[in-house]
């Protein structure tokens, strides 16, 4: 019988993985997915995050990434392989998590579909909220087996790999101890565990002089830009109800759930609803968009699974029929949908690459011809060359071109003082060529953009990519 279930639970990971088999190589990002790869790139060439460059996130994603390109290459689909890695230990975390709580295979299997559909099928490259997802599905699995010590290892780990829902995971453990008062040497054992993590990263921090550099980026990064000039933020959508309830339906499933668990008196599952609930709420805020909510939905399965538990035999359809339709519409946004809501849809992904750091790799026609054309030239202009610099959302040619970048930002900054430093690294270093993504007089970054515009000279242009050659 054990045989028969195991056989099961196998065939239902190979079946969840059949969509992110499918999307794994498809799509661009130029911004997002580049600035990953830019950091990775550097710490493979021999920097450090903070000392030598600036980063936003705590370390953990670029030191993962940068692990990849050390062993297999620096290509894009090696990239995507990591990513791929962790969704599948995604998924089978998933599957052991809730087949474990549930004991029913169709809940499992709709569970770990609608992570798969959401999560990965949408977000397809090493991004923090995608390594840190399966993270927490590891993080609940060991909670749920009493490996408390382990349990509080993966937090410390998920802290390092993205600050906000390290902070998410700590709130609601703490909500948690508090409600039920969890006994004494469980608390001890994760709190062991996360300590262990958080010594070793401030040993590391000394003894790479990277300490005050890391405290500063975060200072600038993260309280200063989020909390103090709110660059970041954009309004909840309310236009209209439909809306407003699809961006806060992780929330509003969470409260439902946690009001059901308190109901029926199973307080030790309380620790599920919490974790969504408060990952939600750090993960959707300040910039609730498209792209930031996918992946937070990706994670309701571990909802409905417990729904299936508080809901009686009869009323059990109501779980099921949730979970279905929540991975039909997954599936069609994931394929049909724009891809990272400005590019096409993925199915339009279609045209491959043979040879390069995008061998293997599949995009849509267009920029399939900004890429193609783009390198092109800047392989013709800079043969000679140690440094390029991209300026504007599109850190990613740092990565295909295996240039340097000369200044310490992987994106231009914004502000007199880092501009004029942007500016003094183009002059220092007698950077010669610049590849800009859409037109220098809509980049905020004015005195970079003015610089460029009376030291350089257009040679090529496609669709809105750029390339410009030093003026002699």
């Amino acid at each position: 019988m054990n045989w028969k279930k195991n056989s099961i639970f196998l065939l239902s990971i190979i079946i969840c993985c059949i969509p992110i088999f499918l999307t794994f190589n498809r799509g661009i990002n130029y911004f997002d997915e580049g600035y990953i790869l830019e950091g990775a790139r550097r710490i493979v060439a021999g920097e450090l995050p903070y000392r030598d460059f600036h980063f936003i996130y705590t370390p953990g994603v670029i030191y993962f990434l940068a692990l990849f390109l050390r062993l297999f290459g620096n290509f894009l689909i090696v990239e995507r392989f990591a990513a791929l890695f962790m969704s599948i230990i995604g998924i089978i975390f998933l599957g052991l998590f809730t087949r474990k709580l549930t004991k029913n295979i169709p809940i499992t299997l709709l569970s770990m579909l609608s992570y798969a559909v959401w999560g990965p099928a949408h977000l397809n490259f090493v991004w923090p909220v995608m390594i840190v997802i399966p993270l927490v599905f590891i993080y609940l699995f060991f909670i749920l087996r009493s490996h408390f010590f382990l349990a509080g290892l993966v937090m410390g780990i998920i802290l390092l790999c993205k600050h906000n829902f390290g902070a998410a995971l700590l709130i609601s453990l703490v909500g948690y101890i508090l409600f039920i008062r969890l006994p004494k040497r469980q608390i001890v054992m994760i709190f062991s565990g996360f300590t262990s993590v958080m010594l070793l990263f401030l040993t590391y921090l000394l003894t790479t002089h990277s300490f005050f550099p890391f405290f500063s980026d975060m200072n600038t990064y993260t309280i200063q830009e989020i909390f103090v000039r709110k660059a970041f933020s954009v309004p909840f959508p309310t236009q209209n109800m439909g809306k407003s309830a699809l961006y806060a339906f992780p929330g509003i499933v969470s409260f439902i759930v946690s009001i059901g668990l308190l109901m029926q008196k199973k307080h030790k599952h309380l620790l599920i609803p919490f974790t969504v609930f408060f990952f939600y709420l750090f993960g959707i805020f300040p910039t609730p968009d498209w792209t930031h909510l996918t992946p937070l939905i990706s994670i309701t399965g571990l909802l409905f699974a417990l729904v299936s538990q508080i809901c009686t035999a009869r009323n059990r359809f109501i779980s099921y029929f949730f979970m279905i339709s929540l991975v039909g519409i997954g599936l069609y946004s994931g394929i049909v949908r724009n891809y990272y809501r400005w590019e096409a849809s993925l199915k339009n992904h279609t045209h491959c690459f043979s040879s390069g750091s995008m061998k293997y790799m599949c995009i849509d026609e267009k920029n399939y011809a900004v890429i193609s054309q783009t390198l092109k030239s800047l392989e013709k202009e800079t043969k000679k060359d140690k440094y390029i610099f991209s300026s504007y959302h599109n850190a990613i040619y740092y990565f295909f071109t295996q240039k340097n970048n000369p200044t310490r930002h992987i994106e231009v900054p914004q502000g007199t003082k880092e501009e004029d430093a942007v500016v003094h690294a183009l002059k220092q270093k007698k950077v010669s060529t610049i590849i800009t993504r859409f037109p220098l007089i809509s980049s905020k970054s004015k005195i970079v953009s003015s610089y460029i515009e009376k030291n350089y000279v257009p040679v090529y242009s496609v669709y809105e990519f750029t390339v410009w050659k030093r003026k002699k």
